[in-house]
């Protein structure tokens, strides 16, 4: 609000005014207080809500109550996307629970040292490390660090079922009360129609770029990754599949961060057949889909440089946890939309 917005006709300060709009700020930030702690579950219903739209809108054509229809979209989408991502998070836990029980018996020592005894040549340098170091403490450290995580992750999972009820309750509504959510954001947005319009439709183009483009590919580079690992014989093939998965989603790393090293270690075992399955597998599949796949699901629709959604996905794990994968990149996005309504209103360039 200007200082003008502040004053009274006479030119004395509005003091009515000025007490309207602290108390307006502070009840703002009391709703943002309230909401953060389901943060999550509100972005990614938000998130599921835009780039369901094509399915809805087709039960929506044959299911004419808008309460049934959301209702029926919200299943299918908690059977299709919300259970498999629980069942295979779930998988992962067992892995990892298994991976702390043989620190703690030692058969994880004991497994290092029989493959280092098998593979001499190849592993001196493990094993003068194995030999100048005190292996029982470090195990020991490590196990009791695993344990510690494994404890709050167990209370971050209760937390994680939470946001799932959250968003899923929340997903209802944005399906039945879409028009009346898209319009009490244009309302409040302050910004010209055309603005908002525009502000909104390189928002919901920025969702559906990362969702479709980054996560969908990521994904599907995962579960065939996973695929290939148990077809292989590769133990923790989940837990492999998910980590390939994870290396996809950042820009410029990729998936070959987990399968490369698995071929070596197939090599390094003497598995030749297996090691170069993989390796043309990882090679001709899983790393190319993200050249091939990517740029027909996404086109020109994310306009923001490597650089910058890189730094976005981080930034935004970093302060908002696994929803920021989506709020850090459409923070960056929305911020150059803003810049370009800003040029425009200055320099009267027409918005691209």
């Amino acid at each position: 609000m200007d200082r003008e917005g502040l004053q009274s006709p006479q030119g004395k300060l509005d003091w009515s005014g000025l007490t309207l709009f602290l108390v307006s700020i502070s009840i703002v930030l009391l709703c943002l207080l309230l909401v953060r702690p389901f943060l999550s579950g509100v972005t990614w219903a938000v998130v599921l809500a835009i780039v369901t739209q094509r399915p809805h809108r087709w039960i929506c054509a044959r299911v004419k109550n808008p309460a049934l229809a959301a209702t029926t979209t919200t299943v299918l989408v908690a059977l299709s996307i919300v259970v498999p991502i629980m069942l295979i998070m779930l998988s992962v836990g067992q892995h990892i629970l298994q991976v702390v029980q043989g620190f703690q018996s030692g058969a994880a020592e004991q497994g290092v040292r029989e493959f280092i005894a098998q593979h001499s040549r190849i592993t001196g340098l493990l094993q003068y490390a194995m030999d100048n170091m005190d292996v029982s403490q470090a195990i020991e450290k490590s196990t009791s660090s695993l344990t510690m995580q494994l404890a709050s992750g167990l209370g971050k999972s209760i937390t994680a079922f939470t946001q799932v009820i959250v968003m899923l309750f929340i997903l209802f509504f944005l399906y039945r009360d879409k028009t009346q959510s898209v319009s009490f954001l244009r309302t409040h947005i302050p910004l010209a129609a055309d603005e908002a319009d525009y502000l909104l439709l390189r928002l919901r183009a920025a969702i559906n770029a990362l969702v479709l483009g980054r996560f969908a590919v990521a994904g599907l580079q995962g579960l065939l990754s996973g695929i290939a690992y148990a077809a292989l014989g590769v133990g923790a093939a989940t837990l492999l599949g998910v980590a390939t998965m994870l290396f996809a989603l950042v820009p410029a790393v990729g998936a070959f961060v987990v399968w490369l090293p698995v071929v070596i270690y197939l090599a390094l075992i003497h598995h030749w057949i297996q090691a170069m399955i993989l390796l043309a597998a990882g090679t001709l599949v899983i790393s190319l889909l993200d050249n091939v796949l990517y740029p027909i699901l996404v086109g020109t629709q994310l306009r923001l440089h490597t650089v910058p959604i890189f730094l976005a996905m981080l930034g935004g794990v970093v302060y908002f946890g696994v929803s920021g994968l989506i709020l850090g990149p459409i923070a960056f996005s929305a911020a150059e939309s803003l810049m370009l309504i800003w040029r425009k209103r200055t320099t009267g360039e027409p918005l691209p």
